[in-house]
């Protein structure tokens, strides 16, 4: 009986000394960030540019892009909801667009004819900082059934 107890007391010893030296050496590694890196990937707010991405020929040539563009007054009447689609998204350098969202929607046709009229647009201007290019976070509403 002393003997099983005294190898348990050894096999507890044993283990928190071996679980020691493990922790004891992650401790020590130190985590190197990139600046450079981490700054080309961050997303500007537009309180942060000096001058918004936006869809080329501003307002009035998104507007005629949805008119053209859209697939609502195909959509089964069912399907068909009045009111905004809000979404989210980002505007890389290059003017192309990624990680859209919806962020409040109306319903599952409406939302996806909105991802992909935003998808399908062209090239946006990209947002400006410093003359610089940078990515930056755009937002917007798509109406359906409203004039």
């Amino acid at each position: 009986m002393k003997i099983l107890t005294m190898l348990k007391i050894l096999s507890i010893i044993y283990f928190l000394i071996s679980s020691q030296q493990l922790y004891s050496q992650g401790r020590g590694d130190t985590i190197k960030i990139d600046l450079k890196k981490a700054k080309e990937k961050h997303v500007y707010s537009s309180t942060e540019v000096d001058a918004l991405a936006h869809f080329p020929g501003a307002e009035t040539a998104w507007r005629r892009y949805l008119l053209t563009n859209s697939r609502y007054a195909e959509m089964p009447k069912k399907d068909r909801a009045i009111g905004k689609v809000y979404l989210s998204f980002v505007i890389e350098k290059d003017g192309r667009i990624t990680d859209a969202v919806v962020t409040l929607g109306l319903n599952f046709k409406c939302d996806e004819e909105a991802l992909r009229l935003l998808r399908t647009s062209e090239m946006w201007i990209p947002a400006t900082l410093k003359s610089r290019k940078v990515r930056s976070k755009g937002n917007l509403s798509i109406s359906f059934g409203l004039n």
